[in-house]
């Protein structure tokens, strides 16, 4: 997993994204690593609310020994890494904003396709030899439990 962030998905939002909107998270069960993903903005239009926007989920991963498990919390990895994921971005728009998340899959990558699947995308088209996956934020949100009226980022302490 590490090695796949420091050689492919880093590169790749810092090639594809709009200038300094590059998001890195990781996701931590206790004091072990066990997640990450990398998202980005490719497409903006409209002015500064009620605008629309693409946001490419560019990759995301759980260590081996929590794919398809629960974290100590009781939650599946896979859903807690998402959800983080979907709370990131919902901290970064406005509510009348129409967010569109989107993400490339090889189509042999079975478990990825099964999990986005799983909490609301599909199938939007294809790109090169990756199909495409395609989620509102507000069906993200409602799929994986993400309230959108509170204004917390998930990763930073309270008060931070």
């Amino acid at each position: 997993m590490q090695t796949y962030f420091q050689d492919d998905a880093i590169t790749e939002a810092r090639a594809a994204a709009l200038q300094y909107d590059q998001r890195l998270l990781l996701l931590r069960d206790a004091e072990d690593l066990v997640g990450a993903a990398v998202h980005y903005s490719e497409t903006r239009s409209g002015d500064d609310s009620g605008g629309f926007f693409e946001r490419r989920l560019a990759a995301y991963a759980t260590a081996s020994h929590v794919q398809g498990g629960k974290l100590s919390t009781g939650e599946y990895a896979s859903k807690a890494l998402l959800r983080a994921v979907v709370s990131d971005i919902t901290s970064r728009y406005s509510p009348q904003d129409m967010v569109i998340i989107t993400a490339l899959v090889l189509p042999m990558n079975r478990p990825s396709r099964t999990c986005l699947e799983r909490y609301g995308w599909s199938i939007a088209g294809q790109q090169s030899r990756y199909l495409v996956y395609a989620n509102s934020l507000q069906a993200a949100q409602e799929a994986l439990n993400v309230d959108p009226s509170l204004d917390v980022d998930a990763f930073h302490e309270p008060g931070t």
